[in-house]
């Protein structure tokens, strides 16, 4: 191996080699002493150069550390070929003040006429390791996370999947990275991906979108996702992150919260509250479309009698039967409700008047076949009044139509009084 004059090399190239480096140069010999240091160093240390000079550079680590800095210099005065001792040492340089930092050294051997000197070039990595440190617990958090988070790119393709992405779809990462997220539409349904990377591309946030998914089993969850663009730096739009959570239960809970606001308790038909928006619907159908629908009113004859001769138990069991004999006779599209006491209101959709008459009498014959047991007295029987009246163009308002079907009803029930009829 040659021999450099170490003092022609301090005065010459060196001097100018390490003071253009870009990261901390010192350079020591084999006790350990520095000889030589760059400005980089005194900015990274807090040293001026001359308190380092002549030092030990074990004063530039930790104290917990310098047995090890030791061992790393006797490794490399043994072999200086050993890249193990010599190349990206991970450890901690200490600042003039006290303070740690986290540096990367990678150190070289020189052979002079003043002996072995050692060359350390010295990286502060405090930021990257902190980064690394935050990376790798937003990676914790995220495979820990109950919610399905998916990372894709502009293009819909799945490059990151999460623990909660397989338990909610049912797919492991290798089964689903590298194929599109339109394998969890399920089929018949409008694949909304193309307008969620075009929003996504212009920067946009779309929050709470409420959709469904298709499991890798087939069945299907309902989803609330929020997706966000994933930007570069530079704030370049490559990728889209999105967040899918499982709602599947909450949506249920909230249909039944609906259907029981929207159904009378004891009969379980539509109440006075659905009955007026399927009519608003209806005439709206009407005046767009021009869809034909009749209502009918119902009013059983003799009602506030069975309840005072007989008790309001009674009663509801007549409403009750009723209902049933209604729900039995008419189309699954029509719509029945009870809308009072012993009122009940029906919408058949697409129906005309002339034959939804004859649906009417064949309603007051199936009222009239109705019958409650009562202990001790004999056998009620039922009654029934009812005004229809036709949904179309014409038709000004739901008020109107109901107002309408209302008179035609009582007047029925004035023309023919019922009474009610025993066995």
């Amino acid at each position: 191996m040659a021999v450099i004059d170490f003092e022609m090399y301090d005065l010459g190239l060196a001097s100018g080699f390490i003071e253009t480096a870009p990261d901390a140069v010192v350079i020591f010999d084999a006790e350990g002493v520095i000889i030589m240091v760059n400005a980089q160093s005194e900015e990274l240390f807090g040293y001026p150069r001359e308190s380092l000079l002549g030092q030990h550079v074990e004063m530039l680590v930790p104290e917990l550390l310098r047995s090890l800095d030791r061992a790393h210099r006797a490794n490399l005065l043994e072999d200086p070929s050993n890249r193990e001792a010599r190349d990206g040492i991970d450890t901690h340089g200490v600042h003039s003040d006290g303070t740690e930092f986290s540096v990367e050294i990678s150190i070289g051997s020189l052979e002079t006429k003043r002996g072995t000197l050692f060359t350390s070039f010295i990286r502060d990595v405090s930021e990257r390791r902190r980064l690394e440190v935050e990376a790798a617990h937003f990676r914790s958090v995220v495979e820990s996370s109950q919610d399905a988070i998916i990372g894709k790119n502009l293009d819909g393709i799945i490059v990151s999947w999460n623990g909660g992405a397989q338990r909610l779809y049912g797919y492991a990462a290798h089964e689903v990275i590298g194929r599109s997220t339109s394998i969890l539409v399920p089929l018949h349904y409008e694949n909304p991906l193309p307008d969620i990377l075009r929003r996504v591309r212009s920067g946009e946030v779309i929050e709470n979108l409420e959709t469904v998914r298709s499991r890798k089993d087939g069945t299907q969850v309902t989803v609330s996702l929020t997706v966000s663009p994933i930007r570069t730096l530079s704030g370049e739009v490559t990728g889209a992150s999105t967040i899918a959570r499982n709602i599947t239960e909450r949506v249920r809970y909230q249909e039944q919260l609906i259907a029981l606001s929207e159904r009378d308790a004891l009969t379980g038909l539509r109440n006075r509250r659905r009955f007026e928006r399927d009519i608003a619907d209806q005439v709206e159908r009407a005046h767009r479309y021009g869809e034909h629908a009749v209502l009918m009113m119902i009013d059983l004859n003799g009602f506030k009698k069975i309840n005072d001769l007989h008790g309001h138990k009674v009663g509801d069991q007549v409403l009750k039967a009723v209902a049933a004999a209604l729900r039995g006779r008419l189309r699954d599209s029509d719509m029945v409700a009870r809308i009072g006491g012993d009122e009940f209101a029906i919408v058949m959709p697409y129906a005309r008047v002339d034959n939804a008459q004859g649906i009417a009498d064949g309603l007051k014959t199936l009222i009239n076949a109705c019958s409650v047991d009562v202990a001790g007295a004999p056998r009620i029987k039922l009654g029934a009044s009812i005004g229809l009246v036709e949904i179309n163009q014409e038709t000004a308002s739901e008020e109107d139509i109901i107002a309408e079907a209302d008179r035609l009803m009582y007047k029925e029930k004035a023309n023919d009084p019922s009474r009610l009829p025993r066995e």
